[in-house]
């Protein structure tokens, strides 16, 4: 592991660790302490999500035009400021707003610090490296949920208000991590380049639209399987959360193993493909233990998980490649935040796809969400190919697709 990405997977450890316990608590503390609903809650963090779909591309622009660790490492240093704001909260309009502020530079963080692992790893194997960087990162996650056990057992409100303060510091800590990475040169803008040509590159955009229906799949997890196994099924309860550790410690175990065969356009088609048919798989399963004993439902849903869990590994390992192999080097920042804008939305509507469209409808609904993902799968395929051929593709871009 390179120094480089030592001191980014440390900058991302602590981000997570702050998220994961904020993510796992904060809903408790907003709707015990700081006088906002549950339906309130999901209100505005509906309009937050919507503000932070506008801000990948125009900060991942600024990154590239005027150096994207400096603006990763700002915006991140932002973000925490914003964070702090969480703890004055009290009511519905206070929470809006502090979280469309703190969505709004935090998307645009995300997207900046995209462009510098981009960069960064370009000139080793990438593949692998994000792989070893996502896979810290989750350790983080696990941890931070842990953190968050603990303040949700202790209960009180300066205990959630501990985990509040942690989430703005973790993001301090890794915007100033970041600025021990070595400064990236900015790349002068070429005369009658377009200001933001990612929005008109189409084979881009035909894969941010692939990828945001196909990671749907993650609200799966965190969702799909609670609230089916809850309400649809004779499972125990407590599957649900085994569920999720599961998935948590196997990214953790199997995520860099699995991502060394994927760092070509190429392979990572075939992973994308293969992807999509797990996904199937997971989907029918899942659908089928509505009708089991406790036993019955429960084997079914840990061999779902372990599909879920080896397509999401070999999903997030092509997503990298293809997001990262397709963007001009000099341009990462706009293309990265178009792609993580993608990827935002998605999450922003696979709670309803889920909860409304799939579990509403049993054994049925998740089968088309299956055969979503499928398509979803072979989708891709037409995309790179026309990437193959792409003008704007480096040779290097152009090679590793024929490969």
């Amino acid at each position: 592991m390179s120094v480089n990405v030592r001191l980014l997977g440390i900058a991302v450890f602590f981000n997570l660790l702050g998220r994961g316990a904020f993510m796992a608590s904060s809903a408790l503390y907003f709707t015990k302490f700081a006088g906002v609903t549950p339906g309130q809650l999901g209100l505005g963090l509906a309009i937050a999500g919507a503000a932070g779909l506008v801000s990948g591309v125009p900060f991942g622009h600024l990154a590239d035009r005027r150096g994207q660790r400096d603006v990763a490492a700002a915006l991140l240093i932002l973000s925490s400021l914003a964070g702090v704001f969480f703890l004055m909260v009290d009511g519905f309009v206070q929470f809006t707003a502090v979280a469309v502020v703190f969505t709004f530079i935090e998307r645009g963080a995300y997207a900046a610090r995209q462009a510098v692992l981009a960069t960064l790893t370009a000139g080793e194997d990438a593949t692998l490296a994000r792989a070893q960087i996502r896979t810290i990162g989750n350790m983080g996650v696990a941890i931070g949920s842990g953190i968050a056990g603990l303040a949700i057992w202790v209960g009180t409100e300066a205990a959630y208000m501990g985990v509040i303060g942690f989430n703005a510091a973790s993001y301090l800590i890794c915007g100033l991590t970041l600025f021990a990475l070595p400064r990236i040169p900015v790349v002068p803008v070429k005369p009658g380049v377009a200001r933001l040509p990612v929005l008109r590159d189409r084979r881009y955009t035909a894969a941010t639209l692939v990828n945001m229906i196909m990671v749907i799949h993650f609200a799966m997890l965190d969702i799909g399987f609670p609230l089916w196994i809850v309400h649809h099924t004779d499972a125990p309860n407590w599957m649900a959360a085994a569920l999720i550790l599961f998935n948590t410690v196997g990214c953790v175990l199997f995520q860099v193993s699995a991502s060394r065969r994927i760092g070509t356009l190429e392979s990572a088609r075939r992973a994308w493909r293969l992807a999509g048919f797990l996904f199937l798989g997971t989907c029918v399963l899942t659908g089928l233990t509505g009708g089991t004993s406790a036993v019955g439902a429960a084997v079914l849903l840990l061999v779902a998980a372990g599909l879920h869990l080896y397509g999401e590994i070999i999903q997030s390992a092509a997503g990298w490649v293809i997001s990262f192999d397709l963007a001009p080097p000099e341009q990462n920042g706009q293309y990265q935040g178009l792609f993580t804008t993608g990827f935002a939305f998605s999450q922003m509507v696979a709670p309803f796809v889920i909860s409304t469209l799939v579990i509403e409808n049993g054994t049925v609904g998740w089968i088309c969400l299956g055969a979503t993902f499928a398509l979803a799968g072979l989708a891709m395929t037409p995309v790179l190919r026309i990437a193959d051929g792409a003008p704007s593709a480096t040779p290097h871009q152009k090679e590793t697709a024929r490969s």
